[in-house]
């Protein structure tokens, strides 16, 4: 492997990571990651977009990596060190990876994780997460590795995933195929967020559908209805219940528990109604130009509908 001595999180390094795919990348390109889309990803890649800043989540996680590292130490009593730069595969030059961390005189990477997620509840790391880590020991050439992960500010739970080179090479042909994707621009998969940032106006023309989009159109329609009849029966079976409860705060069952208490009242200030009533007390031309100060444009959005041919919206 070779290590570049980067700064992570300096600009240099966020260069060096749009040229690679490295470790964070690999769950998107999967179509495992619940936080980007591979369309989003490509444009990032692309330098169409600017890579997203981090989340108020994300900077929380690295504050409390040091306490991840010192607990995973205590309980497992084995000392680490910590990653400095990007790891490239010795033979791929594109595949790279940031490890978290790696324990000393042992070939055996950690990586740390904080969350506050149901996604951590079974006894494997969620699949995002191996895909991240089954990447980087491909890249480093560390036959297996630790996730601790801090779940809920109360608990480490460490999962350990080992090295296996057909996975591994699977991933690599997976993340090539991407590669070539982006040179030739697309396809790219796409979900709701990266398709109202890559499309926020229309252009007022009209297309005609084709066969594979008239099949797509028809099933959202018979979903929908599905949809419909669950949350009708998930209604009245609520209705039902809250019927049979009446002022009881609380139904103990066999294998559940349901509460229905009253939360504590909240007051709350028209403010809008009280901007209202002081502008009216003010000459026109002070009231103009306090509204011309706090007035500012919201950008339309792009409601999707679907009308049948009897004129009702779906």
């Amino acid at each position: 492997m070779t290590a570049s001595a980067l700064r992570q999180g300096s600009q240099e390094w966020l260069a060096a990571r749009r040229e690679l795919i490295t470790s964070t990348d690999i769950p998107v390109i999967l179509g495992l990651s619940p936080y980007k889309s591979e369309a989003t990803l490509a444009r990032e890649k692309s330098g169409v977009i600017a890579p997203s800043e981090a989340s108020l989540q994300m900077l929380i996680g690295r504050a409390v990596e040091p306490v991840i590292g010192v607990e995973y130490e205590r309980i497992t009593g084995f000392a680490l060190t910590r990653y400095a730069g990007i790891v490239r595969h010795p033979q791929i030059a594109w595949a790279a990876a940031s490890p978290d961390w790696r324990r000393k005189r042992a070939r055996y990477l950690v990586e740390g994780k904080n969350s506050q997620s149901r996604r951590w509840q079974g006894d494997e790391a969620p699949q995002d997460v191996e895909a991240q880590v089954r990447w980087a020991m491909g890249c480093t050439g560390f036959p297996v590795a630790d996730v601790a992960a801090l779940l809920h500010n109360s608990e480490l739970r460490i999962f350990t995933v080992e090295h296996d080179q057909a996975t591994f090479d699977n991933l690599v042909a997976i993340a090539s195929d991407f590669r070539r994707r982006l040179a030739a621009g697309g396809p790219f998969a796409e979900d709701a967020a990266s398709l109202k940032a890559a499309y926020p106006a229309d252009n007022g023309a009209e297309m005609v559908a084709d066969e594979e989009l008239a099949d797509a159109i028809h099933e959202l329609l018979r979903a929908r209805a599905q949809r419909a009849d669950i949350e009708a029966a998930c209604d009245r079976l609520e209705t039902l219940v809250k019927s049979r409860m009446g002022e009881f705060a609380r139904l103990a069952g066999p294998d559940f528990a349901v509460t229905w208490k009253r939360t504590r009242d909240v007051e709350s200030t028209d403010w809008k109604s009280l901007a209202d009533g002081v502008l009216r007390q003010l000459p026109d031309e002070q009231r103009q130009a306090l509204l011309g100060i706090h007035t500012t444009v919201r950008q339309g959005c792009r409601p999707f509908r679907i009308t049948v041919e009897k004129g009702v919206e779906a």
